[in-house]
């Protein structure tokens, strides 16, 4: 028979339906493979009767001041599902809710430190950049510390799932409304051809106004030491419209992404889709799936202090061929992930991280 596997997860939630994307669409496939899929938004009647409970965190993101309640609502799914899977949809390596280990079968999440053993240690700000820019720049949160440190004896129920870049990227930048108008995404994207003529140096617009301090502190470090490259071209500061954005996005030789509240953002994969060479701080600490981060290949990975920035911005606008190349590496890997045999990838990696 089919093994059952029920989703609970929040409506209307953005970063959700990326997580989503690829269930929603592989259904089928899934079900060749064995798996039935449902959905549920709410503790409905039938959610329960699966044999795997997957969660996504996010579902519960307004309980975490009372945490007994997750824990409750675990503890009785218990009665009626044979495996619970908690899905973090955390943005970054750091956030996490090891607490729950003792009461769940598997923990997946999007990205993950490379060195498991890292997580016992505390992170000022949650993440492990964050605290990179206390230690080194005196940076100060009103409120530090909220993820526990790991008990090793249950790492081995840790894994990953799968990031953002299979959700829908290219519509990511539309509003709200419009991209759940469009309904199910076919992974059907106009790519830019990194071959043609750009006229802008570098893109990097985004916000700077993060209520975290160490985050913020991230990205206007880098936007100042970008505004002292004025003799190239660039768009930085302010917002534009969509149209606007587009457009600088695919007349861009350099895409500059920084980090947000983790590691892993949209633009990252907007450089891709528009033919743009990305440059962002170096990822080498962490692991996600599918590995679209291939440093010197797929991205120009920087210094978290920002020391190097100009020297690699500088050294792939004076090499047209490196810089294509990187532009073209990237976008050819983000093909693959997102086509017809990156959809069957997929699949199988969803059966063989559910069913440790």
């Amino acid at each position: 028979r089919l093994k059952s596997v029920n989703f609970l997860v929040p409506r209307g939630l953005i970063i959700v339906d990326y997580s989503l994307q690829p269930i929603k669409f592989n259904r089928r496939r899934l079900k060749e493979k064995g798996y039935s899929v449902k959905i549920y938004y709410n503790t409905v009647k039938g959610l329960f009767e699966c044999d795997i409970l997957c969660i996504n965190s996010k579902y519960f993101s307004k309980s975490w001041k009372t945490p007994e309640v997750v824990f409750s609502f675990i503890n009785n799914a218990r009665k009626y599902c044979n495996k619970i899977v908690w899905f973090d949809d955390s943005d970054s390596t750091g956030i996490t809710h090891f607490e729950l280990l003792p009461y769940i079968d598997l923990y997946l999440k999007k990205q993950l430190l490379k060195d498991r053993n890292l997580y016992t240690k505390k992170y000022y700000g949650d993440r492990i950049f964050t605290d990179f820019y206390h230690n080194n720049y005196g940076i100060v949160d009103e409120d530090p510390y909220h993820s526990k440190p790991i008990d090793l004896r249950l790492v081995h129920k840790v894994g990953l799932s799968w990031h953002i870049g299979l959700g829908n990227m290219y519509d990511s930048i539309m509003p709200f409304k419009t991209f759940r108008h469009y309904g199910y995404f076919l992974y059907k994207i106009p790519f830019r051809d990194p071959q043609i003529k750009k006229k802008l140096d570098i893109m990097a617009r985004g916000s700077t106004n993060y209520a975290r301090n160490t985050t913020k502190f991230h990205r206007q470090k880098l936007r100042e030491q970008l505004n002292k490259m004025n003799h190239l071209s660039s768009a930085l500061d302010g917002r534009v419209s969509i149209r606007c954005y587009k457009k600088e996005m695919g007349s861009a030789k350099l895409v500059v992404s920084p980090f947000g509240w983790g590691e892993i953002g949209v633009r990252d994969f907007d450089a891709f889709i528009y033919g743009a060479a990305l440059v962002k701080p170096d990822m080498s600490h962490m692991e996600t799936w599918p590995d679209v981060f291939i440093p010197g290949k797929t991205y120009q990975p920087i210094s978290w202090g920002f020391d190097d920035l100009e020297k690699n911005i500088m050294a792939l606008i004076n090499d047209d061929k490196k810089r294509k190349e990187i532009a073209k590496n990237g976008q050819n890997v983000y093909k693959e992930i997102i086509s017809d045999k990156g959809m069957e990838f997929f699949c199988d990696w969803f059966v063989l991280q559910i069913e440790k």
